[in-house]
């Protein structure tokens, strides 16, 4: 990437750190473009990619390059750009946006008008916002001549596009960039040859070039729709789908299960299992009957883990309603968990799948089932102390405990798709992580000021109370400890436990925590090698942790 022309032609600029202008001539840019390619297609690099590794990889490619310090934020673009071409050149015309912003007009002579959504151009030739815009029309695109992500964010969580083109200076592309990662959205970005904000300029050639790229390839066909796929998944627990894949209650204990089968809840964990046999296998008019039945398989077993823990916490509510035991008793409500875990495991079997993978499902199942009563165990072990649950001890039972039943979720929708073992390796690691940051922003949603905890246990069992007894004075902890001894903790709790949370600032600490684990599900996925798997993952990580 070294200029070894001795005669510069016209240099245009572009933005680089702290505001340096470096110069980047058209041979230079077409080189860059050419070199990232080859060094993605190296490497193996699979979309999408932190800001950290882009920025990784940039530093590495200047290094074997000799490429000036300078240019890093110009060949971290680049590298973006790369790792989507082809999964971007997939993507029909019709389901691309182009943004383009307002600072390539003439401002002194632009007879356009603005609305809310930005410029309206007339196309009166006077700049090249006219021209980019009419070649994008032509072929299909949204155009926008705006500042800023507002509307692209929100065309993005509607649904109506699945890639974007950007035109804008590298510290605007650098801002929209956490937007685009978090939605795993294909695009390309296109800096701007001149920046000031006032009459810039951009490579026309380049932006016609990415507009009209294209491919027949069956690479990526559409953005997976998270939304759709979960009202999908939802309609599988409705009383009469549930009846005819269990078949008619015959027993009180069958109608018993199967009522409490169609109970609220998210449905996270059957829409896992299917967001990844989505991903692996590509689009579908819908997700088969075997799909359907390992989906289930993982709601009775959720379903069943929630009765348990429920009789075991002494909860009074559950979505809102008494708890099962609460309504019918313990002993029937033991037994409509042990049923609800024969149902899953009876559905797994007769799922249809080729018997090497109901064998894998199995075995993936009795692990999760195994790992969860382990760490379930270990907690009802712990809150019997006299002291907090150290904060280390409580991580591993979190690990235990909750990402289980994210591992089982998404590995049975793996092998379902007939994954290999690195992708069933990944996931086990994903699970690991983005399972001990969702118990995490729990503990923080159910223990923030103002929410009462459900009972007892979940104030002894509870990362905040860990954090808080760590950092607490002898004094303090002392007064902790004389609470665990007695059983009025939940009248405590406004009274002496708040008060020292918010003196030791557990919450931020228990924050911290949360975004290690939420970043860390994040780099677990740099293995991955298909672009639809890691991308939903992707997107998971800020719909199941959005709120902490």
């Amino acid at each position: 990437m070294r200029n070894t022309q001795s005669e510069p032609d016209p240099i245009p600029l572009l933005q680089g750190p702290q505001d340096v202008k470096v110069p980047v001539r058209a041979e230079d840019r077409a080189q860059c473009r050419t070199c990232v390619a080859e060094y993605v297609a190296a490497n193996l690099l699979v979309p999408p990619l932190t800001i950290e590794e882009l920025e990784r990889h940039a530093r590495k490619l200047a290094i074997q390059n000799g490429s000036p310090p300078e240019w890093h934020d110009f060949l971290t673009v680049l590298l973006s750009n790369a790792l989507w071409r082809d999964t971007f050149a997939t993507i029909p015309f019709d389901r691309r946006i182009l943004l383009l912003p307002q600072c390539l007009r003439d401002k002194d002579n632009c007879p356009a008008e603005m609305d809310e959504l930005g410029l309206l151009c007339e196309e009166c030739g006077r700049c090249q916002i006219g021209p980019l815009q009419a070649k994008a029309e032509a072929l299909g695109y949204i155009v926008l001549v705006a500042e800023g992500t507002t509307v692209v964010t929100r065309l993005i969580e509607q649904g109506t596009i699945d890639a974007v083109v950007g035109v804008s200076c590298l510290s605007v592309l650098e801002r929209a960039f956490p937007h685009m990662a978090a939605e795993a959205i294909p695009g390309i970005a296109i800096p701007l040859l001149r920046d000031g904000c006032v009459d810039t300029e951009v490579d026309a050639a380049w932006v016609e070039d990415t507009l009209a790229l294209s491919s027949t390839n069956a690479y990526w066909l559409t953005r997976i729709d998270i939304d759709a796929l979960r009202a999908e998944v939802d309609q599988w627990f409705t009383p009469p789908a549930i009846r005819s894949v269990l078949g008619e209650p015959g027993s009180s204990a069958e109608l018993l299960a199967q009522e409490w089968l169609c109970k609220g809840g998210k449905r996270w964990r059957p829409f896992l299992s299917a967001a990844v046999y989505r991903a692996l296998t590509g689009p579908m008019p819908q997700l088969p009957d075997s799909l359907r039945r390992i989906a289930m398989a993982v709601e009775c077993f959720h379903k069943a883990s929630l009765i348990h823990d429920d009789i075991e916490d002494n909860d009074e509510l559950r979505y809102g309603e008494p708890t099962l035991h609460r309504v019918h008793g313990v002993p029937k409500s033991i037994n409509i968990g042990d049923l609800l875990i024969g149902f899953g495991y009876r559905l797994i079997g007769s799922s249809g799948a080729e018997p090497e993978r109901v064998l894998e499902m199995l075995a993936i199942a009795a692990e999760g089932h195994c790992d969860l009563c382990l760490g379930q165990g270990e907690e009802l072990h712990a809150i019997e102390g006299e002291t907090p649950i150290p904060v280390q001890a409580t991580l591993d039972i979190f690990r235990r405990k909750t990402a289980p039943a994210f591992e089982v979720a998404l590995r049975l929708g793996a092998a379902a798709a007939s994954a290999d073992q690195a992708c069933q390796d990944m996931l086990r690691q994903y699970s690991m992580a983005i399972g001990t940051a969702y118990q995490i922003k729990d503990d923080l949603d159910d223990l923030r000021p103002g929410i009462d905890a459900d009972n007892e246990k979940s104030l002894r069992a509870s990362l905040i109370m860990a954090i808080t007894y760590e950092l607490a004075s002898e004094r303090d902890q002392a007064s902790i400890r004389a609470l665990f001894k007695t059983d009025a903790m939940i009248n405590a709790k406004n009274t002496q436990i708040l008060p020292l949370i918010e003196k030791y600032e557990t919450h931020q600490r228990a924050r911290q925590l949360f975004q290690h684990y939420r970043n860390e599900a994040i780099r677990t996925l740099a293995p991955a090698r298909n672009a639809q798997l890691k991308s939903i993952l992707r997107r998971l990580v800020g719909r199941l942790l959005k709120d902490g």
